[in-house]
């Protein structure tokens, strides 16, 4: 498999970033101030075809892969992590609903969300241990009107400016994961209700808050696969989501050693430029080597689910690696800059914030770890 990227990707790559400079570095400072969401950038997302880049032709979607797609996402999380968090959401759904959806699941949703008529939103986790776990659960149960939604899904991101969320639900409290179902909810249903924006540390622009369900009534056109798919499908779209978060993670770290070397240049210190001190390098150095590397795992991974071949395992190992050394890119880089970079007029503090939110977001217990551990002892 070819980690190199092709003379289209490398055009879609060089795009985003001319999106980047053009509609998100005027803005991103604000927005991590006011926590604003980005409207206006994010109807430039659809006019760029970015909301719909790795969807079929046939939907309206670009048809230009998933290796595409992370390019973009770690070319916008140079800039504006939070902006690329709000692509990443809507995405995941967007992948559930091609990859689980039938004909006319399909023919409904995703044209709108190519287009970004309708932004997306993938909702799982909850307030307690696991989905479908304690006093407010999300419970769905059938009835004779159709099945009944009761109960909160927690953290949403996109929530309240998602048109249609996939959100998973319990249908089974005694068969544990293998109990979970999935759902395509409008987000205009009787019922249903968002919950007050929650004050995240970093990705400010990027909404989240709970998804309150108060019986909500949906019929079995709106599962999305079948019941029994409920485990196959949270596990495949959050190794889909943790490699999106990856290029966020990537880009982030991209941004900041970029910036801390353009610094080291500058920083004169007894007479000479900090970025002659052995110290300095070997900082900028370590930092540059793990980005690297974790992108090239990271298109390894998005070559994988491109192309239709399991990508779990890589998934996995990719979120491993960045879960331990992400957080790193931003305190070596710190360091670096020193008193200054700590400074908020500077974007290091932004950076270290919203690395924090793409390195723990979407990872259940049991993932990566358990993920890798179970391919190594089968």
């Amino acid at each position: 498999m070819s980690i190199q990227l092709t003379e289209e990707q490398q055009l879609i790559g060089q795009s985003a970033r001319e999106f980047a400079k053009e509609y998100l570095e005027p803005i991103v400072v604000d927005m991590d101030h006011t926590g604003a969401f980005p409207a206006d950038a994010v109807k430039q997302l659809a006019a760029h075809d970015f909301l719909g880049l790795f969807l079929p032709g046939e939907h309206g979607g670009a048809e230009a892969g998933f290796v595409s797609f992370v390019e973009v996402v770690e070319t916008l999380s140079r800039t504006s992590a939070a902006t690329a968090s709000i692509l990443v959401n809507h995405a995941v759904a967007a992948y559930a609903i091609n990859r689980w959806g039938d004909a006319a699941q399909k023919r409904a949703y995703l044209p709108a969300l190519a287009s970004g008529e309708t932004l997306g939103a993938f909702a799982v986790y909850e307030h307690g241990p696991t989905p479908g776990v304690g006093p407010d659960a999300l419970m769905a149960t059938r009835q004779p009107e159709g099945w009944v939604l009761k109960g909160t899904k927690a953290f949403v991101r996109n929530a309240g400016v998602a048109k249609v969320h996939v959100v998973v639900a319990c249908v089974d409290p005694a068969a544990g994961a293998k109990g979970l179902a999935a759902f395509i909810v409008p987000a205009g249903v009787s019922g249903l209700a968002v919950g007050v924006p929650a004050e995240t540390m970093g990705l400010k622009g990027c909404p989240v808050a709970d998804l309150i369900f108060d019986n909500v009534i949906l019929q079995d056109a709106d599962l999305l696969g079948k019941l029994s798919d409920g485990k196959a499908l949270v596990e495949e779209t959050l190794a889909v989501a943790s490699v999106a978060e990856a290029a966020q993670t990537v880009g982030i770290g991209q941004a900041a050693v970029e910036h801390a070397a353009a610094y080291a240049k500058t920083r004169v210190q007894f007479g000479r430029p900090i970025a002659a001190l052995q110290a300095i390098q070997t900082l900028l150095a370590e930092t540059a080597t793990d980005c690297h590397l974790a992108r090239l795992g990271l298109r390894v991974a998005a070559g994988l689910i491109e192309s239709g071949e399991p990508f779990l395992v890589e998934a996995a190992m990719v979120k491993a690696f960045l879960a331990r050394f992400g957080n790193r890119f931003l305190i070596d880089t710190v360091q670096v800059e020193g008193g200054f970079g700590y400074s908020e007029f500077m974007p290091l503090p932004r950076l270290f914030r919203d690395i924090a939110g793409t390195t723990l977001l979407e990872a259940p217990a049991q993932f990566p770890d358990g993920t890798i551990a179970a391919a190594l002892l089968a």
